[in-house]
């Protein structure tokens, strides 16, 4: 049996060139680049891509910046845990006051415990153990941090 071998067109679909450019629609390329190779001969291979470049400014996290092979921190989850535990957080950085002896910041910090508040409300009936018993705990710790606060007054 003897197959008909038919031309074919090999298109680069990804996005940016190699050099990291936004690539341009096959609109704007001209015809003879979209042409299809002759009927016997395989186009070209294409090259293998370049490995990925190292950014050129270094990542600083938490004021140092990142040596060679290191990796930013954990991310948190997107989604509703990471919400509350980041909801938390700065909460809890609002309760504790800032650096050089400032005071705490009781209102933006009481907003923050509300709106956690507002979001249990929210969400009965829709949350999962792990987010329940969370949700619970951070409440219950920011609560009582609020109310040591404001026991405490001013510094």
């Amino acid at each position: 049996m003897s197959e008909e071998k038919k031309p074919f067109t090999v298109s680069d679909r990804r996005h940016f060139t190699s050099e990291g450019d936004v690539r341009k629609p096959e609109a704007d390329e001209p015809a003879a680049a979209r042409a299809e190779a002759p009927a016997g001969k395989t186009p070209p291979t294409p090259a293998a891509p370049p490995p990925p470049a190292e950014p050129a400014a270094e990542v600083e996290q938490a004021g140092a910046p990142l040596e060679a092979g290191d990796e930013p921190g954990p991310r948190l989850p997107s989604d509703f845990l990471g919400l509350l535990i980041s909801l938390g957080a700065q909460a809890s950085m609002l309760l504790m006051g800032g650096p050089e002896g400032e005071p705490p910041d009781l209102d933006s910090a009481k907003a923050l415990i509300d709106l956690l508040t507002s979001l249990k409300e929210k969400t009965e009936g829709h949350r999962t153990a792990q987010e329940d018993q969370l949700l619970d705990g951070l409440l219950y710790e920011l609560r009582m941090a609020y109310v040591q606060a404001t026991k405490a007054g001013p510094r």
